[in-house]
């Protein structure tokens, strides 16, 4: 039984000892998670405004540390907190675009995010409201 808790012991400091020695690849990961996370939002919101006949409505608010997706029905939707690290540069997009009851979006254009990993570019596509995350 001692063994066991010794070995235990022994292989949790190696891992948390082990990961703090990659910092980088924390925040990469992190940078990729975020970028994820905010893909399947944009996706919710299209889905969320096709399901619910409704005008759904993205906005990055950079003085807050946010990006909202709410309709004037129901006020917010999601709030999700930007990474310090992380920045958004308004492009030919804005800060803000909505989808409409057929998933179709408002405008097309792209908003820059600037990570510790490099840039990547936010692009919305005119038309059946398709968008993509492609790094720089």
């Amino acid at each position: 039984m001692s063994e066991t808790l010794i070995v235990l012991v022994v292989f949790l400091l190696l891992s948390a000892l082990g990961l703090n020695l990659y910092p980088s690849f924390f925040k990469g990961m992190e940078n990729k998670m975020f970028l994820n996370q905010l893909n399947e939002d944009i996706f919710y919101a299209q889905q969320y405004a096709i399901s619910h006949e409704s005008l759904i409505y993205f906005y990055v608010d950079d003085e807050r540390g946010v990006y909202t997706i709410y309709s004037y029905k129901e006020e917010g939707i999601l709030e999700r907190s930007i990474p310090k690290d992380i920045q958004f540069l308004k492009g030919t997009l804005g800060a803000a675009f909505y989808f409409n009851q057929y998933g179709n979006v408002s405008k097309s254009g792209t908003m820059t995010i600037d990570t510790t990993n490099g840039k990547y570019k936010l692009v919305v596509n005119i038309g059946k409201g398709r968008f993509r995350i492609e790094k720089q």
